[in-house]
């Protein structure tokens, strides 16, 4: 029994998706086939542009030429709002000359795609593209482009900050600096871009959210109070920091854990910084707690999945008992800030009587993660010293 049945298919045209008609000839229950004449047909005529575009890629794009694309096929486009991100160097001495950007094939286009569809749920825009380029990028080159379509240009320009400020936090990107001397060295996102992603209102159905005073929660170095005292009186703590690129002088998380523990009370505080090197992170952490008796160490950096991150496993190397509670709080409280604290894989353990956990790299990750479990430290260590509940 032979038929054609009416179907669909996909076709990408000119960096667009259209949905195209088509008749298949097909041949008893077996499924649909081409006959050796080759009598499928296809229609050329488009039925429906997609305005849903997500993209990332190595390649130069084009502003006005996506423009362009965006307002052809949308009669009801009264204006367009673009935004181009342009790679340039943070540092003031380092002479930063590139930067390569890596990513996470799937789940960092669901991540931009769930900013996009925020911004469409909120605002009355007809299209939204983002492209973001990942690869080795020079200094002055764009690497990141939105562009937000809309009838009214108020909807416009405010779908395409709420996506700018959006992607930087949620995206999952990672960053690695090329300086003048050929070093590499990973970074971590802008410290502004949670506070800036912070000043959006929580939306409300049937409303749209626009950027407001930024709530406690959205200042980088001022985590929320957890709703109890902190008081670390007598204890001595040391601040270990973790990473390949940086110094003393440029550790920014180290030196915020720092004031943190001075403002807690704390008696003595120490402080060093070491490359991502099990062996000689296992010395140190065992140094501090067998030989100085420190009371307590935070490590910041090295616990997310990368190769040379193996803070975890030179903790667990020095310690004899873990504290799983403790990592579990820091990964929920930051979860209320990330989606990206699911990565960290960070451990509280004894080593001894001391207690070690593990921060992120991040300053605001580190002084969120410690505020979250700060009020427990003392007690805690009183009972790996012996002492009970009270």
């Amino acid at each position: 029994m032979n038929g054609f049945i009416p179907s669909a298919v996909l076709v990408l045209e000119g960096g667009l998706w259209y949905e195209k008609s088509v008749q298949v000839e097909w041949w008893d229950e077996y499924g649909v086939f081409c006959s050796p004449q080759r009598t499928c047909t296809l229609s050329i005529e488009p039925v429906e542009w997609n305005s849903h575009m997500i993209r990332i890629q190595t390649e130069l794009f084009s502003t006005e030429e996506e423009s362009s694309r965006l307002i052809q096929h949308n009669p009801k486009i009264g204006g367009i709002v673009t935004f181009v991100g342009i790679v340039r160097d943070f540092t003031e001495t380092a002479g930063v000359t590139a930067l390569i950007l890596e990513h996470y094939p799937g789940m960092t286009e669901l991540e931009l795609e769930k900013v996009e569809q925020a911004a469409r749920a909120q605002f009355a825009v007809e299209a939204l593209l983002v492209i973001h380029r990942v690869g080795r990028l020079a200094v002055g080159e764009p690497i990141v482009l939105v562009v937000a379509a809309a009838s009214h240009r108020a909807d416009a320009f405010l779908a395409c900050r709420f996506v700018i400020d959006h992607l930087k936090r949620q995206a999952t990107f990672w960053k690695k600096e090329v300086l003048q001397s050929g070093e590499e060295r990973w970074i971590h996102n802008c410290p502004g871009c949670d506070s800036q992603a912070g000043q959006w209102s929580l939306p409300q159905s049937g409303h749209r959210t626009e950027p407001g005073p930024p709530s406690p929660a959205s200042n980088p170095h001022q985590p929320p109070p957890t709703g109890h005292a902190v008081r670390w009186t007598g204890l001595q703590v040391g601040i270990l920091t973790l990473s390949d690129s940086r110094s003393l002088a440029t550790d920014q998380s180290g030196a915020a854990l720092e004031q943190m523990v001075k403002d807690f009370g704390a008696e003595g505080v120490v402080r060093s910084i070491l490359p991502d090197d099990r062996l000689t992170i296992q010395n140190l952490l065992s140094q501090w707690a067998r030989e100085k008796r420190l009371d307590l160490i935070l490590t910041t950096g090295g616990t997310g999945p990368g190769p040379r991150d193996c803070t975890p496993e030179a903790t667990r190397a020095v310690c004899d008992r873990e504290l799983p509670g403790f990592a579990e709080l820091i990964r929920a409280a930051g979860l209320q800030q990330t989606r990206n604290a699911i990565f960290t894989r960070g451990v509280a353990a004894f080593c001894g009587n001391t207690l070690i956990i593990n921060l992120p790299g991040s300053t605001r990750g580190a002084t969120h993660s410690l505020e979250a479990i700060a009020d427990l430290v003392p007690h805690a260590l009183r009972m790996a010293n012996g002492g009970g509940h009270s």
